[in-house]
Formats: C-alpha cells, sequence, structure tokens
C-alpha cells in the first residue's frame, strides 16, 4: 500500500479492498459466549464462500482501489485484473504526490 505525501503535506494511500466482508474480530468483538456461538455460525458461510471469492478474481472478477486521505475514504474504483489494478495504483499515487488531487474535499 503506498503512502504518498501530496505538495499540501495530507497523507494518501492507494490500495486495493483485499477482504470485501468485516473482519472476524469485528463480527466477535462484542459478544459475550452465546454471541460467539450465533457470531461463528455466521461466518461459517462466509469462510466456505472465501475460495469461490478467491479464484473469481483471478478470474476477472474486478479489484476494488481505494483511496484514502489522512485515513478518510475519500474515491474507489473498480479495476479488471491484478496487474492492472497494481498499475492504475501505481498511477493514482503518482497523480496525488504532483499534486492532482490535493484540492478541497468535503470529507
Amino acid at each position: 500500500m503506498p503512502v504518498v505525501t501530496d505538495p499540501n503535506g495530507s497523507q494518501w494511500s492507494v490500495h486495493r479492498r483485499l477482504w470485501p466482508f468485516p473482519g472476524v474480530e469485528d463480527l466477535l468483538d462484542n459478544f459475550d459466549f452465546f454471541g460467539w456461538v450465533v457470531g461463528l455460525v455466521l461466518i461459517l458461510p462466509v469462510l466456505l464462500l472465501w475460495p469461490f471469492w478467491f479464484v473469481a478474481k483471478f478470474l476477472g472478477v474486478r479489484w476494488v482501489l481505494v483511496v484514502e486521505r489522512d485515513h478518510v475514504e475519500v474515491q474507489r474504483e473498480l479495476v479488471r485484473g491484478w496487474r492492472r489494478s497494481g498499475a492504475r495504483s501505481g498511477e493514482l499515487a503518482t497523480q496525488i504526490a504532483q499534486g492532482w488531487r490535493s484540492g478541497n474535499y468535503a470529507l
């Protein structure tokens, strides 16, 4: 995940969103024992579907590129292919470093 500083001094990051589902820790964080049991039952289908999701990504499903400014999401882009998404991530980082996107954003 490249972290870039624009000419105004803001920190930007550009990265692929690799996992579209909430994390296990996020789902089970505020539960007691019975909540853990329910949470694990809810997580099982996600874990069973994960290999199919992973294979689909490499067969052409689009990757989500996330652009963040000072840890706040500013933009998302869909890009098909691992190499293309990496190249686009590099392009966005270059644009940010050159000041193309350093305007005032209402966050």
